[in-house]
C-alpha cells in the first residue's frame, strides 16, 4: 500500500484537479466526500474525456461529474497482496483506493506496487516467464 497520494472533495472543480495531477507525480486523484470516504478515481484520461465532450464546453465541470455512476472498487487496509492482484485484474482497474474500518481512505495500490508485490511474495515468477520465454 502506498499512502503518498492525492485527493479531493466530489465539489472540486475540474480545472483544479487537472491541476493538482500536473503538480504530482501521481496518474490519478481519489475523489472523496467529507468523512473520507472514496467515491471514485479521476485520472487525466477522464480530464481530456470529459474537456473533449461537447456537453461540457462552456461548463465547470465537477469532480462528481467525472466519476459519474462508475462503481468504486476498494480493499481493506488489512487485506494481503493476493486480494488486490484479484480485483484489479479482475476489474480492469490501474488504482485501488483502501480504506480502514471506518471505509476512510488510508492508503491507494497502484497496479505497479501490486506487481512489485507478487514479484517479492513469489520472487521465482520472474524466472519462470523466462524460462517459458525461451522454450518459444
Amino acid at each position: 500500500m502506498n499512502t503518498d497520494f492525492i485527493c479531493c472533495l466530489a465539489s472540486a472543480v475540474l480545472k483544479d484537479v487537472l491541476l493538482m495531477l500536473k503538480n504530482s507525480i501521481h496518474d490519478a486523484v481519489i475523489v472523496v466526500d467529507k468523512k473520507k470516504f472514496p467515491l471514485g478515481v479521476i485520472t487525466e484520461q477522464d480530464v481530456d474525456t470529459m474537456y473533449s465532450s461537447s456537453a461540457y464546453k462552456d461548463t465547470d465541470i465537477l469532480a462528481s461529474d467525472v466519476i459519474g455512476n462508475k462503481k468504486t472498487y476498494t480493499c481493506w487496509e488489512g487485506d494481503n497482496v493476493q486480494v488486490a492482484i484479484a480485483m484489479i485484474n479482475d476489474k480492469r482497474i490501474c488504482l485501488l483506493p483502501v480504506v480502514n474500518s471506518e471505509f476512510r481512505l488510508v492508503g491507494i495500490m497502484p497496479v505497479c506496487n501490486v506487481v512489485t508485490s507478487y514479484e517479492n511474495v513469489v520472487p521465482f515468477i520472474r524466472d519462470i516467464k523466462l524460462i517459458n520465454t525461451n522454450l518459444f
